[in-house]
Protein backbone atom coordinates (compact mmCIF):
# COMPACT_ATOMS: atom_id res chain seq x y z
CA UNK A 1 0.00 0.00 0.00
CA UNK A 2 1.59 3.20 -0.59
CA UNK A 3 1.80 5.88 1.79
CA UNK A 4 -0.15 8.85 -0.12
CA UNK A 5 -3.14 7.05 0.27
CA UNK A 6 -2.76 5.93 3.54
CA UNK A 7 -2.81 9.29 4.70
CA UNK A 8 -5.61 10.32 2.49
CA UNK A 9 -7.60 7.43 4.42
CA UNK A 10 -6.34 8.37 7.45
CA UNK A 11 -7.36 12.44 7.04
CA UNK A 12 -10.87 11.36 5.95
CA UNK A 13 -11.09 9.04 8.49
CA UNK A 14 -10.31 10.80 11.67
CA UNK A 15 -12.20 14.16 10.47
CA UNK A 16 -15.83 12.58 11.94
CA UNK A 17 -14.28 10.84 14.52
CA UNK A 18 -12.70 13.46 16.33
CA UNK A 19 -15.16 16.58 14.95
CA UNK A 20 -17.60 14.24 17.25
CA UNK A 21 -15.55 14.16 20.63
CA UNK A 22 -14.93 18.23 20.86
CA UNK A 23 -11.49 18.19 20.31
CA UNK A 24 -9.26 19.70 17.95
CA UNK A 25 -8.62 18.06 14.42
CA UNK A 26 -6.17 15.13 14.93
CA UNK A 27 -4.93 12.71 11.77
CA UNK A 28 -3.67 9.10 11.53
CA UNK A 29 -0.43 8.06 13.21
CA UNK A 30 1.08 4.43 12.47
CA UNK A 31 3.36 2.12 15.00
CA UNK A 32 6.47 1.11 13.08
CA UNK A 33 6.25 -3.07 13.51
CA UNK A 34 7.05 -5.90 11.62
CA UNK A 35 4.00 -7.66 11.33
CA UNK A 36 1.35 -6.00 9.09
CA UNK A 37 -2.57 -6.03 8.92
CA UNK A 38 -5.20 -4.56 8.07
CA UNK A 39 -7.17 -1.93 10.75
CA UNK A 40 -9.84 0.42 10.31
CA UNK A 41 -8.60 3.70 10.48
CA UNK A 42 -11.75 5.31 12.09
CA UNK A 43 -12.21 2.60 14.37
CA UNK A 44 -8.69 0.83 15.00
CA UNK A 45 -9.73 -1.42 17.53
CA UNK A 46 -11.36 -3.69 14.44
CA UNK A 47 -8.96 -5.50 12.43
CA UNK A 48 -8.24 -8.56 9.98
CA UNK A 49 -5.61 -10.51 8.50
CA UNK A 50 -7.09 -9.74 5.17
CA UNK A 51 -7.86 -6.62 3.33
CA UNK A 52 -11.62 -5.77 3.60
CA UNK A 53 -13.70 -3.50 5.13
CA UNK A 54 -14.84 -1.97 8.08
CA UNK A 55 -18.15 -3.96 10.20
CA UNK A 56 -19.10 -0.67 11.58
CA UNK A 57 -18.21 2.46 9.23
CA UNK A 58 -17.87 0.38 6.26
CA UNK A 59 -14.37 2.07 5.57
CA UNK A 60 -11.47 0.16 3.75
CA UNK A 61 -8.88 -1.17 6.16
CA UNK A 62 -5.30 0.32 5.71
CA UNK A 63 -2.02 -1.49 7.31
CA UNK A 64 -1.76 -1.64 10.39
CA UNK A 65 -0.23 -3.90 13.09
CA UNK A 66 -1.20 -7.21 14.47
CA UNK A 67 1.17 -7.37 17.19
CA UNK A 68 -1.26 -7.23 20.76
CA UNK A 69 1.52 -4.86 22.51
CA UNK A 70 2.74 -1.42 21.33
CA UNK A 71 5.84 -0.09 21.49
CA UNK A 72 6.65 2.67 24.02
CA UNK A 73 7.34 5.04 21.12
CA UNK A 74 4.90 6.05 19.00
CA UNK A 75 6.22 6.48 14.69
CA UNK A 76 4.66 8.61 12.48
CA UNK A 77 5.76 7.54 8.56
CA UNK A 78 8.33 10.24 7.06
CA UNK A 79 7.01 13.66 6.24
CA UNK A 80 3.55 12.45 7.71
CA UNK A 81 3.89 15.58 10.54
CA UNK A 82 2.98 18.47 8.64
CA UNK A 83 0.52 16.38 6.44
CA UNK A 84 -1.30 15.64 9.98
CA UNK A 85 -0.75 18.52 11.60
CA UNK A 86 0.42 17.23 14.71
CA UNK A 87 1.80 20.47 16.82
CA UNK A 88 3.83 20.34 19.75
CA UNK A 89 4.95 23.14 22.66
CA UNK A 90 7.80 23.24 24.95
CA UNK A 91 7.68 22.24 28.20
CA UNK A 92 8.35 25.43 30.49
CA UNK A 93 7.99 27.54 33.69
CA UNK A 94 5.68 30.45 33.04
CA UNK A 95 2.70 31.91 34.81
CA UNK A 96 -0.20 29.97 35.14
CA UNK A 97 -3.53 32.26 34.10
CA UNK A 98 -6.84 30.90 35.71
CA UNK A 99 -10.06 32.85 35.27
CA UNK A 100 -12.96 31.96 37.58
CA UNK A 101 -15.99 33.28 36.15
CA UNK A 102 -18.95 33.71 38.95
CA UNK A 103 -22.35 34.22 39.45
CA UNK A 104 -24.11 36.17 42.36
CA UNK A 105 -26.53 38.82 43.78
CA UNK A 106 -26.12 42.69 44.39
CA UNK A 107 -27.13 43.19 47.92
CA UNK A 108 -27.33 46.72 50.09
CA UNK A 109 -24.33 47.49 52.33
CA UNK A 110 -25.50 45.51 55.25
CA UNK A 111 -23.14 48.79 57.70
CA UNK A 112 -25.15 51.53 55.94
CA UNK A 113 -28.63 50.32 56.93
CA UNK A 114 -30.93 51.71 59.60
CA UNK A 115 -33.89 51.30 61.80
CA UNK A 116 -36.24 54.28 63.00
CA UNK A 117 -37.72 53.87 65.54
CA UNK A 118 -40.09 55.92 67.69
CA UNK A 119 -38.16 57.84 70.56
CA UNK A 120 -40.75 58.22 72.64
CA UNK A 121 -44.62 57.08 72.82
CA UNK A 122 -47.19 59.23 71.08
CA UNK A 123 -49.53 59.49 67.88
CA UNK A 124 -48.30 60.04 64.51
CA UNK A 125 -50.51 62.96 63.34
CA UNK A 126 -48.69 63.60 59.59
CA UNK A 127 -46.27 61.49 57.49
CA UNK A 128 -43.97 63.15 54.99
CA UNK A 129 -42.08 59.82 53.63
CA UNK A 130 -45.08 57.16 53.51
CA UNK A 131 -44.18 54.99 50.48
CA UNK A 132 -40.94 52.87 49.89
CA UNK A 133 -37.95 53.98 47.62
CA UNK A 134 -38.06 57.43 48.20
CA UNK A 135 -35.17 59.73 48.91
CA UNK A 136 -34.43 61.13 52.47
CA UNK A 137 -31.58 63.14 53.58
CA UNK A 138 -30.26 63.91 56.68
CA UNK A 139 -32.40 65.32 59.04
CA UNK A 140 -35.15 65.73 56.50
CA UNK A 141 -38.55 65.34 58.52
CA UNK A 142 -39.88 62.29 58.10
CA UNK A 143 -43.32 62.31 60.29
CA UNK A 144 -44.89 64.69 63.22
CA UNK A 145 -45.69 63.58 66.37
CA UNK A 146 -48.37 64.23 69.43
CA UNK A 147 -46.48 63.40 72.53
CA UNK A 148 -47.23 64.45 75.79
CA UNK A 149 -44.10 62.69 76.67
CA UNK A 150 -42.35 65.46 74.83
CA UNK A 151 -44.65 68.34 75.80
CA UNK A 152 -43.95 67.94 78.87
CA UNK A 153 -39.94 67.59 78.98
CA UNK A 154 -39.97 71.21 76.56
CA UNK A 155 -42.07 72.91 79.37
CA UNK A 156 -39.01 71.25 82.08
CA UNK A 157 -36.28 73.00 79.44
CA UNK A 158 -37.89 76.28 79.30
CA UNK A 159 -38.15 76.37 83.38
CA UNK A 160 -34.52 75.12 83.46
CA UNK A 161 -33.16 77.96 81.40
CA UNK A 162 -33.22 80.63 84.53
CA UNK A 163 -31.95 77.91 86.41
CA UNK A 164 -28.41 77.67 85.50
CA UNK A 165 -26.51 75.59 82.99
CA UNK A 166 -26.47 72.79 85.43
CA UNK A 167 -30.18 72.16 84.99
CA UNK A 168 -30.32 73.66 81.07
CA UNK A 169 -28.12 70.73 80.41
CA UNK A 170 -29.57 67.75 82.40
CA UNK A 171 -32.96 69.02 80.90
CA UNK A 172 -31.55 69.25 77.30
CA UNK A 173 -30.33 65.60 78.18
CA UNK A 174 -33.48 64.17 78.60
CA UNK A 175 -35.15 66.00 75.26
CA UNK A 176 -31.89 64.19 72.92
CA UNK A 177 -32.66 61.10 74.66
CA UNK A 178 -36.17 61.14 73.03
CA UNK A 179 -35.05 61.93 69.82
CA UNK A 180 -34.79 65.43 69.28
CA UNK A 181 -31.78 67.50 67.61
CA UNK A 182 -30.24 70.79 68.95
CA UNK A 183 -31.99 72.62 65.91
CA UNK A 184 -35.22 71.34 67.40
CA UNK A 185 -34.33 72.06 70.97
CA UNK A 186 -33.01 75.38 70.43
CA UNK A 187 -36.43 76.15 69.21
CA UNK A 188 -38.58 75.53 72.27
CA UNK A 189 -38.50 78.83 73.98
CA UNK A 190 -40.16 80.61 71.02
CA UNK A 191 -42.44 77.66 70.94
CA UNK A 192 -46.46 78.72 70.91
CA UNK A 193 -48.78 77.24 73.52
CA UNK A 194 -50.82 75.31 70.75
CA UNK A 195 -47.84 73.83 68.78
CA UNK A 196 -48.53 70.37 69.87
CA UNK A 197 -46.26 68.91 67.54
CA UNK A 198 -42.51 67.45 66.62
CA UNK A 199 -40.91 66.12 63.99
CA UNK A 200 -39.14 62.76 63.59
CA UNK A 201 -36.57 63.30 61.46
CA UNK A 202 -34.23 61.23 59.72
CA UNK A 203 -30.61 60.22 61.41
CA UNK A 204 -29.14 59.35 57.39
CA UNK A 205 -29.49 60.01 53.90
CA UNK A 206 -30.67 57.21 51.93
CA UNK A 207 -33.66 55.32 50.33
CA UNK A 208 -36.99 53.88 52.65
CA UNK A 209 -36.87 50.37 51.96
CA UNK A 210 -39.55 49.46 54.50
CA UNK A 211 -42.44 51.61 55.91
CA UNK A 212 -44.30 50.26 58.98
CA UNK A 213 -46.26 53.20 59.94
CA UNK A 214 -49.75 55.27 58.73
CA UNK A 215 -51.03 58.11 59.90
CA UNK A 216 -52.89 58.61 62.90
CA UNK A 217 -51.54 55.71 64.25
CA UNK A 218 -50.45 55.57 68.03
CA UNK A 219 -46.75 54.07 68.65
CA UNK A 220 -45.16 53.27 71.74
CA UNK A 221 -41.53 53.95 72.38
CA UNK A 222 -39.44 51.88 70.28
CA UNK A 223 -41.95 50.79 68.03
CA UNK A 224 -40.22 50.55 64.19
CA UNK A 225 -41.42 53.48 61.88
CA UNK A 226 -39.42 53.16 58.90
CA UNK A 227 -35.97 51.37 57.32
CA UNK A 228 -33.34 53.28 55.93
CA UNK A 229 -30.38 52.06 53.46
CA UNK A 230 -28.05 53.53 51.96
CA UNK A 231 -27.22 52.11 48.42
CA UNK A 232 -24.28 54.50 47.29
CA UNK A 233 -22.12 51.47 48.24
CA UNK A 234 -23.71 47.77 47.58
CA UNK A 235 -22.17 44.05 47.60
CA UNK A 236 -21.63 41.78 45.24
CA UNK A 237 -21.81 38.47 46.69
CA UNK A 238 -20.85 35.20 45.00
CA UNK A 239 -20.34 31.44 46.11
CA UNK A 240 -16.11 30.45 45.51
CA UNK A 241 -16.19 26.71 45.23
CA UNK A 242 -13.66 24.74 47.72
CA UNK A 243 -10.77 24.30 44.68
CA UNK A 244 -10.98 28.19 44.20
CA UNK A 245 -10.74 29.35 47.76
CA UNK A 246 -6.77 29.29 48.38
CA UNK A 247 -6.56 31.25 44.91
CA UNK A 248 -8.69 34.09 46.12
CA UNK A 249 -7.25 36.90 47.88
CA UNK A 250 -8.94 40.16 49.79
CA UNK A 251 -8.00 42.93 47.75
CA UNK A 252 -7.76 41.20 44.52
CA UNK A 253 -9.87 42.81 41.74
CA UNK A 254 -12.88 41.62 40.45
CA UNK A 255 -15.13 42.63 36.65
CA UNK A 256 -18.30 42.92 37.50
CA UNK A 257 -21.33 43.17 34.68
CA UNK A 258 -24.98 43.79 35.50
CA UNK A 259 -27.67 43.09 32.76
CA UNK A 260 -29.60 46.18 33.30
CA UNK A 261 -26.07 48.40 32.85
CA UNK A 262 -25.78 46.79 29.41
CA UNK A 263 -21.85 46.91 28.47
CA UNK A 264 -20.46 48.37 31.20
CA UNK A 265 -18.02 46.33 33.75
CA UNK A 266 -17.64 47.58 36.67
CA UNK A 267 -14.15 47.12 38.45
CA UNK A 268 -14.28 46.69 42.33
CA UNK A 269 -12.45 44.63 44.77
CA UNK A 270 -13.36 41.70 47.38
CA UNK A 271 -13.72 42.71 50.98
CA UNK A 272 -13.85 39.71 52.78
CA UNK A 273 -14.13 35.93 52.24
CA UNK A 274 -15.80 33.62 54.78
CA UNK A 275 -14.11 31.23 56.33
CA UNK A 276 -16.78 29.09 56.78
CA UNK A 277 -17.82 26.45 54.13
CA UNK A 278 -21.28 25.49 53.44
CA UNK A 279 -21.79 21.65 54.18
CA UNK A 280 -23.79 20.60 51.39
CA UNK A 281 -22.12 22.96 48.69
CA UNK A 282 -18.59 22.76 49.93
CA UNK A 283 -18.70 26.52 49.12
CA UNK A 284 -18.25 29.85 51.02
CA UNK A 285 -19.21 33.25 49.89
CA UNK A 286 -17.33 36.26 49.31
CA UNK A 287 -17.80 39.90 49.17
CA UNK A 288 -17.14 42.16 47.04
CA UNK A 289 -17.44 46.21 47.43
CA UNK A 290 -19.04 48.17 45.09
CA UNK A 291 -19.01 52.16 44.62
CA UNK A 292 -22.71 53.52 43.45
CA UNK A 293 -22.55 57.41 44.09
CA UNK A 294 -25.23 57.94 41.25
CA UNK A 295 -27.35 54.73 42.36
CA UNK A 296 -27.37 53.58 39.23
CA UNK A 297 -27.16 49.94 40.32
CA UNK A 298 -30.29 48.57 41.64
CA UNK A 299 -30.53 46.76 45.01
CA UNK A 300 -31.28 43.08 44.78
CA UNK A 301 -30.26 42.42 40.31
CA UNK A 302 -28.54 39.68 39.67
CA UNK A 303 -24.89 39.84 38.32
CA UNK A 304 -22.33 38.23 36.61
CA UNK A 305 -18.32 38.44 37.32
CA UNK A 306 -14.16 37.53 36.01
CA UNK A 307 -11.63 36.88 38.72
CA UNK A 308 -8.44 36.64 37.25
CA UNK A 309 -6.47 34.26 40.09
CA UNK A 310 -2.74 34.76 41.07
CA UNK A 311 -0.77 33.73 38.50
CA UNK A 312 2.21 31.82 39.99
CA UNK A 313 4.91 30.78 37.54
CA UNK A 314 5.21 27.24 37.41
CA UNK A 315 6.10 24.44 35.35
CA UNK A 316 3.54 24.31 32.67
CA UNK A 317 1.78 22.74 29.80
CA UNK A 318 -0.90 23.47 27.29
CA UNK A 319 -4.22 22.16 28.25
CA UNK A 320 -4.53 20.52 24.99
CA UNK A 321 -1.69 18.10 25.60
CA UNK A 322 -3.08 16.26 28.14
CA UNK A 323 -5.32 13.28 27.47
CA UNK A 324 -7.36 11.77 29.69
CA UNK A 325 -8.44 8.46 28.90
CA UNK A 326 -7.68 6.40 31.53
CA UNK A 327 -7.50 6.91 35.32
CA UNK A 328 -4.10 9.19 34.89
CA UNK A 329 -3.47 12.32 32.71
CA UNK A 330 -0.65 11.98 30.17
CA UNK A 331 1.10 13.36 27.40
CA UNK A 332 3.12 12.23 24.69
CA UNK A 333 6.71 13.94 24.59
CA UNK A 334 8.25 14.35 21.24
CA UNK A 335 11.54 12.62 20.84
CA UNK A 336 12.75 13.35 17.80
CA UNK A 337 10.71 14.86 14.74
CA UNK A 338 8.18 12.08 14.23
CA UNK A 339 8.20 9.68 17.71
CA UNK A 340 6.68 10.27 20.36
CA UNK A 341 6.47 8.88 23.47
CA UNK A 342 3.59 8.59 26.18
CA UNK A 343 4.40 9.64 29.60
CA UNK A 344 2.21 9.62 32.79
CA UNK A 345 2.29 13.10 34.51
CA UNK A 346 1.16 14.42 37.94
CA UNK A 347 -0.69 17.51 37.29
CA UNK A 348 -1.53 20.61 40.03
CA UNK A 349 -3.87 23.89 39.04
CA UNK A 350 -5.61 23.85 35.98
CA UNK A 351 -5.64 27.31 34.20
CA UNK A 352 -7.52 28.62 31.72
CA UNK A 353 -4.99 27.11 28.70
CA UNK A 354 -2.17 25.76 30.99
CA UNK A 355 -2.09 23.01 33.48
CA UNK A 356 0.61 23.16 36.41
CA UNK A 357 3.05 19.76 36.25
CA UNK A 358 3.79 18.05 39.66
CA UNK A 359 6.18 14.92 37.95
CA UNK A 360 6.69 13.36 35.30
CA UNK A 361 8.03 15.72 32.41
CA UNK A 362 11.33 18.66 32.45
CA UNK A 363 11.73 21.80 31.69
CA UNK A 364 12.44 22.11 27.82
CA UNK A 365 10.60 18.87 26.97
CA UNK A 366 8.09 18.91 23.90
CA UNK A 367 4.44 17.57 24.31
CA UNK A 368 2.00 16.96 21.67
CA UNK A 369 -0.49 19.29 21.77
CA UNK A 370 -2.80 19.11 18.29
CA UNK A 371 -2.52 15.03 16.93
CA UNK A 372 -2.05 13.32 20.84
CA UNK A 373 -5.58 11.65 20.55
CA UNK A 374 -4.99 9.70 17.22
CA UNK A 375 -1.42 8.77 18.54
CA UNK A 376 -2.86 7.86 21.62
CA UNK A 377 -5.95 5.71 19.25
CA UNK A 378 -3.13 3.94 17.78
CA UNK A 379 -1.35 2.75 21.08
CA UNK A 380 -4.67 2.54 22.91
CA UNK A 381 -5.45 -0.14 19.52
CA UNK A 382 -2.02 -2.33 19.94
CA UNK A 383 -2.61 -2.66 23.65
CA UNK A 384 -6.03 -3.59 22.90
CA UNK A 385 -5.47 -5.87 19.54
CA UNK A 386 -7.80 -8.72 19.20
CA UNK A 387 -6.69 -11.97 17.14
CA UNK A 388 -7.18 -12.21 13.52
CA UNK A 389 -9.90 -14.62 14.22
CA UNK A 390 -11.10 -12.70 16.95
CA UNK A 391 -15.58 -13.08 16.50
CA UNK A 392 -16.89 -9.76 15.02
CA UNK A 393 -20.02 -9.97 17.76
CA UNK A 394 -18.24 -7.05 20.34
CA UNK A 395 -18.45 -4.20 17.52
CA UNK A 396 -20.10 -1.25 18.16
CA UNK A 397 -22.68 -0.64 15.49
CA UNK A 398 -22.58 2.63 13.37
CA UNK A 399 -26.39 3.68 14.68
CA UNK A 400 -25.11 3.44 18.42
CA UNK A 401 -21.89 5.13 17.69
CA UNK A 402 -23.68 8.00 16.19
CA UNK A 403 -26.46 8.15 19.22
CA UNK A 404 -23.15 8.60 21.83
CA UNK A 405 -21.78 10.90 20.02
CA UNK A 406 -24.88 13.06 19.63
CA UNK A 407 -25.84 12.29 23.14
CA UNK A 408 -22.15 13.75 24.06
CA UNK A 409 -22.74 17.26 22.12
CA UNK A 410 -25.62 17.42 24.72
CA UNK A 411 -23.80 17.31 27.86
CA UNK A 412 -20.55 19.51 26.66
CA UNK A 413 -23.16 22.00 25.98
CA UNK A 414 -24.70 21.92 29.27
CA UNK A 415 -21.40 22.28 30.94
CA UNK A 416 -20.46 25.26 28.89
CA UNK A 417 -23.99 26.73 30.25
CA UNK A 418 -25.15 27.11 26.53
CA UNK A 419 -29.05 26.84 26.34
CA UNK A 420 -29.05 27.32 22.64
CA UNK A 421 -26.54 24.99 21.37
CA UNK A 422 -28.33 22.35 24.32
CA UNK A 423 -31.75 22.27 22.16
CA UNK A 424 -29.81 22.22 18.88
CA UNK A 425 -27.98 19.26 19.83
CA UNK A 426 -31.32 17.55 20.88
CA UNK A 427 -32.82 17.95 18.30
CA UNK A 428 -30.13 16.78 16.19
CA UNK A 429 -30.17 13.26 18.12
CA UNK A 430 -31.11 10.24 16.57
CA UNK A 431 -33.38 7.67 17.28
CA UNK A 432 -31.44 5.19 20.47
CA UNK A 433 -30.67 1.69 19.31
CA UNK A 434 -33.32 -1.13 19.74
CA UNK A 435 -32.80 -2.16 23.87
CA UNK A 436 -30.25 0.37 24.56
CA UNK A 437 -31.76 2.72 26.77
CA UNK A 438 -35.06 2.84 28.61
CA UNK A 439 -35.00 5.97 29.28
CA UNK A 440 -36.07 9.10 27.36
CA UNK A 441 -34.38 11.89 25.93
CA UNK A 442 -34.68 15.13 27.88
CA UNK A 443 -37.05 17.46 25.74
CA UNK A 444 -35.98 21.05 24.43
CA UNK A 445 -36.62 23.53 27.26
CA UNK A 446 -36.99 27.23 28.09
CA UNK A 447 -34.06 27.38 30.61
CA UNK A 448 -31.24 25.49 31.98
CA UNK A 449 -32.46 24.05 35.18
CA UNK A 450 -35.48 22.59 33.17
CA UNK A 451 -33.47 20.66 31.18
CA UNK A 452 -30.78 19.99 33.46
CA UNK A 453 -33.50 18.32 35.71
CA UNK A 454 -34.84 16.06 32.54
CA UNK A 455 -30.90 15.70 31.44
CA UNK A 456 -29.68 13.76 34.88
CA UNK A 457 -31.89 10.25 34.31
CA UNK A 458 -31.12 9.89 30.71
CA UNK A 459 -27.50 10.56 31.09
CA UNK A 460 -27.69 8.75 34.39
CA UNK A 461 -28.51 5.27 32.26
CA UNK A 462 -26.54 6.04 29.32
CA UNK A 463 -23.42 6.57 31.69
CA UNK A 464 -24.57 2.95 33.06
CA UNK A 465 -24.48 1.60 29.16
CA UNK A 466 -21.11 3.45 28.82
CA UNK A 467 -19.44 1.71 31.91
CA UNK A 468 -20.44 -1.26 29.91
CA UNK A 469 -18.83 -0.20 26.61
CA UNK A 470 -15.70 0.90 27.43
CA UNK A 471 -13.35 -2.22 26.53
CA UNK A 472 -14.67 -1.47 23.01
CA UNK A 473 -14.67 2.21 22.81
CA UNK A 474 -11.16 3.22 24.50
CA UNK A 475 -12.34 7.30 23.56
CA UNK A 476 -15.42 7.03 25.55
CA UNK A 477 -15.29 8.59 28.96
CA UNK A 478 -17.91 8.44 32.03
CA UNK A 479 -17.32 10.77 34.94
CA UNK A 480 -19.41 11.30 37.74
CA UNK A 481 -19.76 14.70 39.96
CA UNK A 482 -20.08 13.66 44.06
CA UNK A 483 -21.82 17.01 44.65
CA UNK A 484 -25.09 17.07 42.84
CA UNK A 485 -27.47 16.41 45.15
CA UNK A 486 -26.66 19.90 46.23
CA UNK A 487 -28.14 21.17 42.63
CA UNK A 488 -31.86 20.93 43.36
CA UNK A 489 -34.14 19.48 45.95
CA UNK A 490 -34.20 15.74 45.55
CA UNK A 491 -31.51 15.34 43.16
CA UNK A 492 -29.21 12.50 43.77
CA UNK A 493 -25.66 12.40 44.25
CA UNK A 494 -22.70 11.13 41.69
CA UNK A 495 -25.00 11.50 39.01
CA UNK A 496 -22.63 10.66 35.91
CA UNK A 497 -22.34 11.07 32.04
CA UNK A 498 -20.42 10.08 28.92
CA UNK A 499 -18.38 12.43 26.97
CA UNK A 500 -15.72 11.37 24.40
CA UNK A 501 -13.07 13.80 25.66
CA UNK A 502 -10.94 13.01 29.07
CA UNK A 503 -11.02 16.89 29.71
CA UNK A 504 -14.22 17.50 32.71
CA UNK A 505 -16.88 18.86 31.49
CA UNK A 506 -19.32 19.04 33.98
CA UNK A 507 -22.96 19.60 32.58
CA UNK A 508 -25.02 19.79 36.01
CA UNK A 509 -22.86 22.70 37.44
CA UNK A 510 -21.88 24.25 34.14
CA UNK A 511 -19.20 27.04 34.22
CA UNK A 512 -20.03 27.25 37.59
CA UNK A 513 -17.83 23.98 38.70
CA UNK A 514 -17.09 22.73 35.22
CA UNK A 515 -14.14 20.74 36.13
CA UNK A 516 -15.56 18.95 39.04
CA UNK A 517 -15.86 14.93 39.04
CA UNK A 518 -13.85 12.24 38.58
CA UNK A 519 -13.65 9.28 36.45
CA UNK A 520 -15.36 6.19 36.63
CA UNK A 521 -13.76 3.37 35.57
CA UNK A 522 -15.36 -0.16 35.12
Amino acid sequence: MKFRPFIIAILAATAGWFAARHAPPGHGTQVVQSDATQQCPMHPWVKSAQPGKCSICGMDLVAGSSSAAATSVVMLPPGSVQVLGVQTAEVKQQPLVRTLRVAGMIEEDGSRHGLISAPVEGRIDGLSMNHVGQQVTRRQPLATIFSRTLLKAADEYKLALPQGDLAVAAAKRKLEQYGLVWEQIQTIPSRQPEDLYFGVLSPRTGVIVKSYVAEGQYVKEGQRLFEIADFKTLWFMFTAYEQDIPLLKVRQEVRVSIASLPGQVIRARIDSISPVLDDATHSAMVRVVIENPDRKIMNNTTATAVVELEAPTVLTVPRSAVLWSGAVPRVYVEQTPGSYQPRSVKLGIMGDALAEVLDGLKEGERVVTHGGMLIDSQAQMDEMAVSETAPATAEVSPALMSYLQAAAAVSAALASDDLPASNAALQKLPPAPEAFITTAAPAQAGDLLTLRKAFLPWSQELAAQGLKLKARLPGLHVFRCPMTNSLWQDAPKNAAWIQFSGTLQNPYWGEKMRDCGVEVMP
